[in-house]
């Protein structure tokens, strides 16, 4: 797998900590694929809770989808979880995915979401998705176009976050890709959105060694 979209400064996860360490308040991204394979469930769960044992400081963050978000999520709130904060698309997505002593943060909460910041990095990261930018711009999550581009400004709204709601910008990120194309999919997107906001990420390449 290219190393060409992950942080050289990132290696050992003392250099994850020295990174995180350089902001007040952290926000560590951990998440990736749908297709997580059975066999790598468990690595994903314990490193989510070793994440969390080491960062005792950290806030973590996903998208609650199904896969390596959920995988990460549970090894999170296995230790802390009030550190783990969910970015959804809409309140009801995933609840079930859920730790009810998590944070919740929705896409619609947010006015004029395809017209601000998280519309223009969206379309900055991802050009080919100016259409379902502006398909939301016009109608909103409705049908399946809106609804598709509502996942992808959620993707985007995990990494820049939104101050009006309290959403802290994401410092780093830890994914788990598809090792034959870590930047296809939302996976994808939202790591071109790490890549345009210089917020660093590491993929199971490196992390798998951490354990």
């Amino acid at each position: 797998m290219s190393g060409t979209y992950q942080a050289h400064e990132i290696r050992k996860l003392a250099d994850l900590v020295a990174v995180l360490a350089k902001h007040e308040w952290p926000v560590l991204l951990v998440e990736g694929i749908r297709a997580l394979p059975d066999a790598d469930r468990a690595a994903v769960v314990g490193t989510g809770r070793l994440l969390a044992e080491r960062l005792p400081g950290v806030v973590f963050r996903s998208g609650n989808a199904e896969g390596s978000d959920t995988a990460f999520a549970e090894g999170v709130t296995a230790v802390d979880p009030t550190r783990m904060e969910y970015v959804i698309t809409h309140e009801g997505m995933g609840r079930k995915r859920r730790h009810a002593d998590g944070r919740s943060v929705a896409l619609d909460q947010l006015a004029h979401v395809g017209e601000g910041p998280i519309g223009e990095y969206t379309v900055r990261s991802s050009p080919d998705l100016k259409g379902l930018v502006a398909a939301y711009q016009a109608r909103g999550a409705k049908g399946p176009v809106g609804a598709k581009a509502a996942y992808l400004l959620r993707d985007t709204l995990k990494v820049i976050g939104a101050p009006e709601i309290g959403l802290s910008p994401a410092t780093a990120g830890v994914f788990y890709v598809n090792e034959a194309d870590p930047l296809a999919g939302g996976t994808g997107h939202t790591i071109r959105v790490c890549m345009e906001r210089q917020v660093p990420v590491v993929f199971q390449v490196v992390w798998r060694t951490w354990r």
